[in-house]
């Protein structure tokens, strides 16, 4: 004998920053009509009985941090005027200076925020059965007040365990920011094969609750008012549909988010749990080989077109098809829908993506003992039993494709595209005391995918601007009005309007520094590779060097090289947190530099020296009646005039100026002619024969 043991029983959940360990043990019971088969489902046998075995569930590694920032300075013009005057070659008194900085690299997949709806369906099957309702159909294992052959514990589980659920789906992506809200359904109430009870669209959680309060919720919502605080569905029985249900209706809903809080600008996920399939005319079931009760009605098909619904925020079209439209408008599907719908098209993906989970019970498992024999094609394993259970299947996995999404269900089962079911089943044990363990399902929900989000997060606010600039030396940033400050912040080539285009401005001691985020919406201050960031203003110069100089502060080995460094310990740089780790990157900008003119203002012309003091006049001497002389002067030579007037010679060396002198004493006229000897003055004494006679002297 052949028995499906399930792979694991316990497993561990990371719940905050604590690492919880949740022991899921799945008990061995084996109720009553559970079914034991051999070699089935592709060698698969199948007792579904449970084994004691543990799963530690790998935790998703960090990737490394592949992304960065490039940054750029840019400064035009060249050459600026110091004082903010054009008088100089520059001719311009300012300079403007363009920051750039550009997320490149590959980065990590990133979402930072994501909002799920569990759509939970609830036909007696998914774990909710009413054995009191008096009505087992022809289930053979219901029959005298049991529990069907394979009901799932699916929901049983996901009540008491919504709060480890919550807190694995957030340690599996301990990047995003995951909120959760519940949706539950299952009647068809226009359909044959429904008594008529029952809602079609009812939502539980209306907000979307971080994962911390997300169990309390369903227990306070769904279990208490729709179960009423049990985990029982009051009537739901094998008068009420659970072969097929309104899915589509329950899925458009909540696409479209009618009664629930989805918000733009986060990542939108919906996780549909059940085991039935919509009203498709690809999906169409049989339930003439299935356990209803109700006898002959006709038909054995509850119809493809799903009714129009009336929702707070809209109407669904008639016959809404499920990957494909059933009326020619290729809108008028779930999967088209998920791509259409305002509330997908504005989260942050671009679209809704639908993960979906297939129960394993008897509606998805073609061998179980609930199908009843003697009908054509029917029993477990039957023609047509196989071709229901298909369907259900088949349905599950096509919406998943069509979406972006993630499914899984029953190990025996693998989807055209290739994902294989993981899911083992779990007995659900009795109605008020249902089994609530089940670790494979557990696995499922803790992996559900959050679709092809292609964004990568590079870097995010550490709480400070993201950027700054701190000018260097005599270059200061221009002041009031001649600042003209402007940003622009790029993505995908289109233009955020939440940038921040006027920078913040501080003063460290004395300097103006200028600061600007990437967005003034916090939750989207946070840059992904391909993200592009421009500032730019003005700046002036103060003073000297007259030369080339740095315009911001930095600490590269260029910027050293180039003069610049920090000013008081603070510098141009980009201030983030990378997507991988809680570490705050601080990244200078490069170096920009600027060459400051300066003309020393003209002196005007030299003045002339002045002109030089005009020569003092002459002593005057009069001259009187010239004295005739007859004889022959001793003076060396003849002199060859009649007569000659001594004062007037004497008068005459004085006015020219080539002496000034005082005469002591009166000199004497002349020797005594009768003296012998040649006549000389006392100027020629020196070298002369002393005995000489001498005329005179001066002094």
């Amino acid at each position: 004998m052949n028995f499906r043991v399930p792979a694991h029983a316990s497993l561990y959940a990371t719940v905050g920053l604590t690492l919880l360990s949740v022991v899921l043990m799945i008990a061995p019971t084996q109720g009553s009509g559970q079914s034991v088969r051999t070699g089935l489902h592709s060698g698969l046998g199948a007792a579904h009985l449970g084994g004691l075995t543990s799963v530690s569930p790998t935790t998703t590694p960090s990737a490394p941090l592949t992304s960065s920032l490039a940054l750029g300075v840019d400064v035009t013009p060249k050459a600026i005027c110091a004082f903010q005057t054009s008088a100089c070659a520059a001719g311009v008194p300012q300079a403007r200076v363009t920051l750039s900085a550009q997320a490149v690299g590959n980065g990590v997949t990133a979402w930072p925020d994501v909002q799920v709806a569990f759509v939970m369906e609830t036909t007696l099957f998914d774990g909710v059965y009413d054995p009191y309702a008096g009505d087992a159909g022809t289930d053979p294992c219901a029959q005298g007040g049991g529990m069907p052959c394979e009901e799932s514990n699916g929901v049983p589980f996901f009540i008491a365990h919504a709060q480890q659920i919550g807190n694995a789906i957030a340690a599996a992506n301990p990047h995003s920011h995951v909120s959760f809200a519940l949706v539950d359904y299952f009647a068809t109430l226009d359909s044959p094969f429904d008594d008529g009870d029952g809602s079609e669209y009812h939502v539980d959680i209306q907000s979307f609750v971080p994962s911390q309060y997300f169990g309390s919720e369903v227990v306070s919502t769904f279990q208490a008012k729709t179960l009423g605080g049990g985990f029982v569905y009051g009537d739901s029985d094998f008068s009420d549909n659970f072969l097929h249900s309104s899915v589509i209706t329950a899925l458009y809903g909540t696409i479209i988010g009618s009664g629930l809080g989805w918000t733009n600008n986060t990542h939108h996920v919906i996780v549909w749990m059940g085991s039935t399939a919509p009203r498709d005319p690809n999906y169409s079931v049989n339930y003439c080989v299935s356990p209803w009760s109700g006898g002959t009605v006709g038909t054995c098909f509850p119809g493809t077109c799903e009714p129009s619904y009336a929702f707070q925020n809209g109407i669904s079209p008639n016959c809404e098809g499920w990957i494909r439209s059933q009326d020619g408008n290729v809108t008028h599907s779930i999967a088209a829908l998920a791509h259409t719908a305002p509330a997908c098209t504005q989260s942050i993906g671009g679209v809704c993506t639908v993960d979906t989970i297939d129960y394993w019970d008897a509606m998805t498992d073609p061998y179980a003992k609930d199908w009843p024999t003697g009908r054509v094609g029917g029993g477990p394993g039957g023609v047509k039993v196989q071709a229901d259970t298909a369907k259900v299947l088949l349905a599950g996995c096509d919406l998943a494709a069509a979406t972006g999404g993630t499914w899984d269900g029953p190990a025996f089962f693998t989807c055209p595209d290739g994902q294989s079911g993981t899911l083992q089943y779990v007995a659900h044990g009795s109605a008020d005391k249902p089994n609530t363990n089940n670790p494979t399902l557990f696995l499922a929900l803790r992996q559900v995918g959050f679709g092809p989000v292609v964004e990568t997060q590079t870097a995010s606010s550490s709480g400070k601007p993201i950027f700054q600039f701190v000018s260097f030396g005599s270059i200061v940033v221009a002041g009031g009005t001649a600042l003209q400050p402007a940003a622009a912040c790029a993505r995908n080539g289109v233009t955020l309007h939440s940038c921040q285009t006027v920078p913040t401005i501080s003063n460290f001691g004395g300097r103006i520094i200028l600061g600007w985020n990437w967005s003034t919406n916090a939750s989207q201050n946070i840059m992904y590779v391909g993200d592009e960031w421009t500032a730019s203003f003005n700046v002036v110069a103060t003073g000297p060097p007259y030369q080339t100089v740095p315009v911001d502060s930095c600490i590269t080995i260029t910027c050293h090289a180039g003069g610049s460094t920090a000013v008081g310990g603070i510098f141009t740089w980009a201030n983030f947190v990378p997507y991988t780790n809680n570490t705050v990157v601080t990244v200078s900008f490069p170096l920009g530099s600027v060459t400051v003119d300066f003309t020393p203002p003209p002196l005007g012309p030299s003045a002339p020296p002045p002109p030089p003091p005009p020569l003092p006049p002459g002593i005057p001497v009069p001259a009187p009646t010239a004295i005739p002389v007859l004889t022959q002067l001793g003076i060396g030579n003849t002199v060859g005039v009649g007569n000659v007037s001594l004062q007037g010679v004497a008068a005459g060396f004085l006015g020219a100026g080539f002496m000034r002198v005082g005469m002591k004493n009166r000199p004497v006229a002349m020797k005594v002619a009768a003296k012998s000897g040649m006549m000389v003055s006392k100027f020629d004494r020196e070298g002369i024969n002393k005995s000489a006679g001498q005329v005179g002297h001066f002094e």
